[in-house]
C-alpha cells in the first residue's frame, strides 16, 4: 500500500509517502520526499526511510508534523507554558546560545550533528525556551552512566523570576509522558544554592 500525505508547517509544505513497499519509499527517498515505513509486508531496507510504524493506525497529526519538520529542518515545538515557547534546537541558535559559557558545543557542526541524531533517537534532547522577543535559555535531558540528567542554562536578566522552573517542570511532565522517563538527575556544584533549590522544588536528584 502506499499513502501521500500534505503537511503544512511553519508556512511551508511537506509531502510524506507512506509504504509498506520498498520500491515506493526508494521512489520517494530519491525525490527527496519525506517517508515513513510501514513494517510487516516485507524487509524494509532501513536506509530509505528514517521513520517507521509498525502499523498505518499509529500515524497521527502530530506524528506526521514531526516527520515534516525534521525533513525541512524546522525545530519541533513541544509545547509552551505562560506564553513561554519551548522548542528544539536549530543551527541558527549557536550564535546566540554560544555566548553561555556553560553551551554543550564547540561548533555548529557538532550542533548539527546533535540535532540529526539526538532527538529522535533518544525522543528527547535539549530544548531553547523563548518568549515574543528573544532567547530566554536552554532546558532539558542528556544520558550519562545510563541515568537521564536535567540542565539548564538561563539567560541572567530572566533567573530568579520562576522562568526556569516553569520550563522544567515542563519538560519533566514531557519526558515522563512521552518517554516514560520519571527518574531524573542533575549534577549542581554544591555553592549553587539557588539551583540546589530548584532541583529540590522540582523533585529531581541531585548527584554528585
Amino acid at each position: 500500500m502506499q499513502s501521500l500525505k500534505s503537511v503544512n508547517t511553519c508556512g511551508r509544505h511537506c509531502d510524506i509517502v507512506i509504504s509498506d513497499e520498498n520500491v515506493a519509499l526508494w521512489e520517494a527517498f530519491n525525490s527527496h520526499r519525506a517517508t515513513v515505513a510501514i513494517l510487516g509486508k516485507e524487509d524494509i531496507d532501513i536506509a530509505v526511510s528514517k521513520y517507521a510504524v509498525l502499523d498505518y493506525a499509529d500515524i497521527d497529526e502530530k506524528y506526521l508534523e514531526k516527520v515534516a519538520c525534521r525533513h525541512l529542518h524546522i525545530p519541533v515545538c513541544i509545547g509552551k507554558t505562560d506564553d513561554i515557547k519551548i522548542r528544539e534546537l536549530c543551527p541558527d541558535d549557536f550564535e546566540i546560545l554560544s555566548k553561555f559559557c556553560e553551551f554543550p558545543f564547540e561548533n555548529i557542526e557538532g550542533l548539527r550533528e546533535y540535532i540529526d541524531f539526538h532527538y529522535d533517537f533518544y525522543g528527547y534532547g535539549l530544548y531553547v525556551f523563548e518568549n515574543e522577543k528573544e532567547v530566554m535559555g536552554l532546558a532539558g535531558f542528556y544520558n550519562e552512566d545510563n541515568r537521564c540528567f536535567l540542565s539548564y542554562i538561563t539567560d541572567e536578566k530572566y533567573r530568579r523570576r520562576g522562568y526556569t522552573f516553569k520550563v522544567c517542570k515542563y519538560l519533566l511532565k514531557y519526558i515522563e509522558e512521552t518517554a516514560g522517563v520519571r527518574d531524573v538527575y542533575t549534577r549542581i556544584d554544591i555553592s549553587n544554592t539557588a539551583s540546589i533549590k530548584l532541583a529540590d522544588k522540582l523533585g529531581v536528584n541531585i548527584v554528585n
